[in-house]
């Protein structure tokens, strides 16, 4: 049976919620990013690394950055939490170039929550004078967007379910 691990960073706590959710379902372990060393993922055939977007940056994604070369011969998932503001092109573009390294790589994003109020003072002044994306979708940004919950988590597990397989299958066929 193979080993999963979920390693994610969060700010907001809606990644947090989305790592222990996708955990709990597919009975991975789970470490915040700064409890976990590269070292450890020799003993996992699937990491899944999970953040949320900052200006279109995933948080922490150096790690995966960084450990390219163990990460090879597994299967790898990365899902991003925001609020739709940035395609999947975009999110290549501003984290993982050249991307023919990361072709391997399964993305997802999920959306996350917004809530002005819990902001840090910081994040108010990038939201309301423009730092990154404004939420042209969000007529009142101060209004609370609540979009978490455990059903956006569908793709990735039918991915798991299904995808790593297909993958591996299609390889072997050709």
């Amino acid at each position: 049976m193979s080993k999963t691990v979920i390693i994610y960073k969060a700010k907001y706590n809606n990644t947090k919620k989305y790592a222990g959710w996708l955990a709990i379902k597919i009975n991975a372990d789970l470490y915040e990013i700064s409890d976990i060393k590269s070292s450890d993922l020799k003993n996992y055939d699937t990491i899944i690394f999970g953040a949320s977007i900052e200006n279109g940056y995933i948080r922490g994604v150096d790690f995966i950055k960084d450990n390219l070369e163990k990460l090879k011969n597994k299967n790898v998932i990365v899902f991003y939490v925001g609020l739709g503001l940035y395609s999947l092109d975009e999110i290549m573009m501003f984290n993982f170039l050249p991307t023919y390294l990361y072709k391997n790589i399964k993305f997802f994003e999920l959306k996350g929550d917004f809530n002005y109020s819990k902001l840090s003072f910081i994040d108010k002044l990038r939201v309301s004078y423009g730092s990154g994306k404004i939420p042209s979708n969000i007529v009142n940004y101060k209004d609370e967007i609540k979009n978490t919950n455990k059903s956006n988590l569908e793709p990735i597990l039918e991915f798991l379910r299904w995808g790593f397989v297909l993958i591996v299958r299609k390889s072997i066929d050709y």
